[in-house]
């Protein structure tokens, strides 16, 4: 890690720790009147009892010049209010290149601040992607450490005259991939700083907030655009440092247990790969879906 970035991070782990007074438990992601969906480029604000199954994503042109094809699942155990466990993994095929198994990848993570009034929420995570656990086309023989800040806002504290922009939100994600070595087989493992944000309409916060929507299928869609960037910043080859990224506009349907969401994948240059790819996923609340069981934290929950 840099020594800026090391402030950035140190000083955000400095304001999570302040702002522990301020981190209310709450379903997934709700903050105030808005729910913020699980999205599929970045991740949401919110820390709670959740699997996502499947995870189908179709690239026809990866970044590496191969088609590609991805089945994962992840799985979220809220340890205790406000503070979750997560896991995912899943095969990748890529043609040309075979078949293989991801690298496991857990996170902790704690959504460590809820302003209901402004619904606005954060939480801070880190993630390890495990060296050694993945085969084929996706072994790699050393762990790479993520921190991650999410966060997101919703336009509900606007005011009534401002009715048509209230629905609006947006999340935003920052962190910084560092490999756990710095050269493998003569190659250099560069350090990445990573981005995204998410510009969403909710319909459901329309429908409750705003006005009744008559259509029953329109008032639990969420139209949303995330964009998702990553660029090399430490240790990398000449000539490697480029930004790599995607669009992907898409909607989310939410119903009161579940939500599926699909998006388009658009690679926004060359480096990023070719042709426009598709990412779908079915998403449970476990918290909703098993409230005094499985859907509760182990310590804390009421």
């Amino acid at each position: 890690m840099t020594p800026a970035t090391s402030r950035v991070v140190a000083g955000a782990i400095l304001g999570a720790a302040a702002a522990l007074s301020l981190s209310p438990a709450y379903p997934h992601a709700v903050c105030g009147d808005r729910i913020f969906p699980a999205t599929l480029a970045i991740d949401d604000p919110g820390v709670g009892d959740e699997l996502a199954l499947p995870t189908l994503t179709y690239l026809p042109m990866n970044s590496g010049g191969s088609q590609q094809f991805d089945a994962t699942f992840s799985y979220t155990k809220t340890i205790f209010p406000g503070f979750g466990l997560s896991v995912q993994d899943g095969p990748t095929w890529q043609n040309p290149g075979g078949y293989g198994w991801d690298s496991l990848n857990t996170e902790a993570k704690y959504n460590f601040l809820c302003l209901p009034d402004h619904e606005l929420m954060a939480s801070l995570g880190m993630t390890i992607i495990w060296g050694n656990t993945g085969t084929g086309t996706q072994a790699t023989p050393y762990n790479t450490y993520q921190p991650v800040l999410d966060v997101g806002k919703g336009f509900g504290d606007l005011p009534k005259s401002l009715n048509i922009l209230r629905p609006f939100a947006v999340t935003a994600e920052l962190s910084e991939s560092l490999p756990g070595q710095a050269w493998t087989n003569g190659n250099q493992n560069s350090t990445n700083l990573n981005w995204g944000f998410t510009v969403q309409y909710s319909l459901p916060f329309y429908n409750s907030q705003v006005a009744a929507i008559d259509n029953d299928f329109f008032k639990h869609l969420i139209p949303l655009t995330e964009f998702a960037f990553s660029k090399p910043i430490y240790n990398f080859a000449p000539g490697t440092n480029q930004t790599t990224g995607t669009i992907q506009p898409g909607a989310i349907y939410m119903a009161s247990t579940w939500q599926f969401a699909l998006e388009a994948i658009v690679p926004m240059n060359s480096a990023s790969g070719h042709g426009v790819g598709v990412v779908g996923e079915l998403h449970f609340f476990f918290d909703d879906i098993f409230p005094d069981s499985l859907g509760k934290p182990i310590f804390g929950g009421k």
